[in-house]
């Protein structure tokens, strides 16, 4: 970040920690699916009213980034989203047919 302006500085500090949130959500909506054992217990489990907050929060952040990113992170970012939403309806489906 040598010869960069303070308020650049400052602009690649917040983009780089709201990637860095954006991706902790992510990962937690996969985990909150069932998809990906929680690191801590290595055990699968599935919570979707905590999924789907994350999912939210995700999203939130990604229109936060979308337009400060460049366009190959900007569709790496949809792809995540579109995948995360698709699996939960998903997870969702497979689960109220379980119920019933």
């Amino acid at each position: 970040m040598a010869g960069e302006t303070p308020n650049q500085e400052v602009a690649t500090r917040i983009d780089e920690v709201l990637a860095y949130s954006f991706n902790l959500f992510a990962s937690f909506a996969w985990q909150a699916m069932g998809f990906v054992p929680d690191p801590a217990t290595g055990k699968t489990r599935v919570a979707l009213e905590e999924a789907q907050m994350a999912i939210d929060c995700a999203d939130f952040i990604a229109g936060k980034l979308r337009a400060r990113v460049e366009p190959e992170a900007r569709k790496d970012i949809e792809r995540i989203l579109r995948d995360l939403k698709v699996n939960f309806v998903g997870k969702r489906a497979e689960t109220s047919n379980k119920e019933t």
